[in-house]
């Protein structure tokens, strides 16, 4: 199920660049804020830099993050983050810069 709801999000997130977070909740069964505790931390620093907002109900790209689009959906990428924790596993994902 954890590979579903990441790749809905990353879809979401690529294809309208917003997510309804309380439509996520209703779709599948989580809490947003408890199962993406880690997520939200890296999410905040990329609303710091002007890539998207956030409040308890959406998450949205800005104009500034769309063209970081993969940077923001990085976030989500749980296999990319894995590899990244992995120093002796090359990445093998394309970098966005």
């Amino acid at each position: 199920m954890d590979d579903v709801l990441r790749r809905f999000i990353i879809q979401m997130l690529m294809c309208n660049f917003e997510l309804s977070i309380p439509s996520l909740e209703q779709a599948y069964p989580i809490t947003f804020s408890a199962y993406f505790d880690t997520e939200l931390g890296q999410l905040h620093e990329l609303a710091e830099l002007g890539l998207l907002t956030m409040t308890d109900e959406w998450i949205s790209v800005t104009l500034k993050g769309r063209l970081l689009i993969r940077n923001v959906c990085m976030v989500f990428d749980r296999h990319l983050q894995h590899a990244r924790r992995l120093q002796s596993e090359p990445v093998r994902y394309s970098r966005a810069v």
